[in-house]
């Protein structure tokens, strides 16, 4: 996923992007005006129409942003040990602050400003004005962000975040990510905010809160997405526990189906120089062997010098981590996947007089578990999900199979958002489709005229029988692909 901005938005630029291997766009609407998200988004559905492709677009909330007020001149610089006054805009106040963080400080809470390099411990409150010792100093100037990961601050939707989601709506977003989620209610909040506007966009929940590991697994159930990211939550908490938190976030969207995006300075030092770090290239690697689903650009494609080598960058090197993960798990069918074929026995064995019940909580999933077993073992060339919503696809991904997803579905939209779940290629198909003959033979003909497949070839096919009921994936066929008439 490719961060737009000044060095990207131009149309070569984009479709260059794509071509080098984008899947998704995201808009920062931190920075800009709606109008030129709208602007950049009408160019983008433009490139994809014309390279025939989906191209999901994420809009990205701003959400709460605290900031220092006013500093006189250049800044200061304060030095540890040193007391200072936080307080609103006066003479008497070295850091001025919003007005409206200030009740909620207390006594032993820190205060993080410029990212963490400027660390201070609140000691004393008295009306408007809070006193703090400095721990770590540093200069420090105007409109430095702030970042309190010790105080309760109410999650509140403010005048532009919610200007931005009636804009999304209006502009047809794909997803809509939240800044600063710290519980599911949070996402509900969004999400009723959508409604409000008249919409329904899939809400990403990015963490990067200390708050929200706490309830990490409740908000892994609720939201429809999530982002690690790593530029707040590495302030937020202490540094060196990030990584495990990013492995933490990926494995509880692999439990839920939920597709976890990794993001910040993955490729950082390209935004002024053309070849990546070692570490950084490794960084990129292990965010594909965890298991993440999207890794992110930030700067480097929004305002870095090489927004287009930057992309072939990661795309290779995202090329090569998978394919290492393919030859260690060759020969061991489901091994890594969340409910192996063991588990898909075991429930079918059960006690008959509770086995209807359960079999009908389970089978979509039990469906997909099998479908992505018989795959592995059989070496199909194709998995393909005939799937409404796209929920057979993001189910049968969960367990990450050796063979590509083909996700079959009659909604633009739906295909878009497909784009960002791991191994997922969308196709729109307009078939009308009523019996198991007719689905056999939409993906038939679908998959030779993308070239996906050649007379002969194996594939899986899943999807909820009968069509026009519209039930939950309860039905898997191996098929053989047949010559072209």
């Amino acid at each position: 996923m490719a961060t737009l901005g000044p060095a990207s938005t131009p149309e070569d630029v984009l479709r260059e992007l794509v071509r080098a291997g984008v899947d998704l766009f995201r808009l920062n609407l931190s920075h800009g005006s709606q109008e030129e998200h709208a602007k950049t988004l009408q160019r983008v559905r433009r490139v994809a129409r014309e390279e025939g492709v989906h191209l999901p677009v994420v809009m990205d909330l701003m959400g709460p942003r605290y900031r220092l007020g006013r500093i006189p001149g250049d800044g200061r610089t304060l030095n540890p040990g040193e007391e200072v006054t936080l307080g609103p805009q006066a003479p008497d106040v070295e850091l001025p602050v919003d007005v409206e963080i200030l009740g909620y400080l207390e006594p032993g809470e820190r205060v993080l400003i410029d990212s963490g390099l400027i660390e201070l411990v609140i000691r004393s409150k008295q009306g408007d004005r809070v006193r703090a010792q400095v721990v770590n100093g540093g200069p420090v100037r105007t409109r430095k962000g702030i970042n309190l990961p010790d105080t309760n601050l109410p999650f509140d939707i403010s005048e532009k975040d919610r200007s931005d989601i009636f804009f999304a709506v209006r502009e047809g977003a794909d997803y809509l990510a939240a800044s600063y989620v710290g519980e599911p209610a949070h996402i509900e909040a969004i999400r009723k905010v959508v409604a409000e506007a008249g919409g329904r966009i899939p809400v990403v929940a990015k963490l990067e809160r200390a708050t929200a590991l706490e309830h990490l697994d409740a908000i892994a159930e609720t939201a429809d997405g999530m982002m690690v990211a790593r530029g707040d939550l590495g302030v937020e908490v202490p540094l060196y526990t990030v990584p495990v938190h990013q492995k933490r976030i990926v494995s509880a969207g692999r439990r839920t189906g939920r597709p976890v995006i990794v993001a910040t300075q993955m490729l950082e030092s390209m935004i002024e120089q053309p070849r990546p770090t070692r570490a950084e290239a490794t960084d990129v690697a292990n965010a594909v062997l965890d298991g993440a689903d999207v890794l992110m650009l930030s700067g480097e494609t929004a305002m870095g010098k090489y927004p287009v080598e930057v992309v072939r960058t990661m795309a290779r090197i995202i090329e090569e981590a998978e394919e290492y993960a393919r030859s260690l798990a060759k020969g061991k069918s489901t091994s890594l996947q969340p409910l192996g074929p063991s588990s898909v026995r075991r429930s079918f064995e059960m006690d008959p007089s509770a086995q209807e019940d359960e079999l009908a909580l389970d089978v979509p999933d039990l469906v997909s578990a099998a479908a992505v077993h018989a795959a592995d073992r059989l070496g199909v060339r194709r998995i393909a999900a005939f799937s409404q919503s796209g929920f057979t696809a993001r189910l049968v991904a969960r367990y990450r199979p050796a063979a590509p997803i083909v996700a079959f579905t009659q909604e633009e939209t739906v295909a878009r958002q497909l784009q960002l779940v791991w191994g997922v290629r969308p196709l729109v198909t307009g078939a009308d489709v009523g019996t198991l003959d007719d689905v056999v033979q939409a993906v038939e003909r679908h998959l030779l005229e993308a070239g996906l497949v050649a007379p002969g070839d194996r594939v899986v096919i899943l999807m909820g029988h009968p069509i026009r009921d519209r039930p939950l994936t309860n039905l898997m066929r191996v098929h053989r692909i047949r010559p072209r008439a």
